[in-house]
């Protein structure tokens, strides 16, 4: 059951771009090629993001494996895994704002931001049911 639900999970979620992309009729992207940058300012500011994301999850690592090593408890915003939750968003508004003001077509960051919202729901979904029943989760 577990499996027929992560399944569906993953068809959802790599379906929902294109069904959102044919109805606002916007341009289509190639299924793995995230990396297209809109310009060469967004470029500059979607590596950078990046780069702060990677320094931040050493150091954050760092204090944790520290803060083990001195009979302390690892706090949840210190945990690595929180800069990837606000590294994915804050790149993909990026994308969204420099779709808007830069792209040809003004659809796309209409997609984008449809995707951003319809992740976040998923992944409400599926932390709060503990993917549907599968995990204990103890926040």
């Amino acid at each position: 059951m577990i499996l027929i639900a992560a399944i569906v999970t993953i068809i959802v979620a790599f379906s929902f771009r294109p069904m959102i992309t044919r109805i606002l009729g916007a341009d289509r992207q190639k299924f793995f090629s995230r990396y297209n940058h809109v310009n060469k300012n967004h470029k500059i500011l979607d590596w950078t993001i990046r780069g702060v994301a990677i320094i931040l999850i050493i150091v954050l690592g760092w204090i944790q494996i520290s803060m083990i090593r001195n009979g302390g408890e690892v706090k949840w915003y210190l945990a690595t895994y929180t800069v990837l939750f606000a590294m994915f968003p804050l790149t993909e508004l990026l994308r969204a704002y420099m779709e808007w003001k830069h792209a040809d077509n003004r659809n796309n960051y209409k997609v984008t931001l449809s995707e951003i919202g319809f992740l976040a729901c998923l992944t409400v979904v599926i932390f709060s049911t503990g993917f549907f029943g599968a995990f204990e989760l103890n926040f």
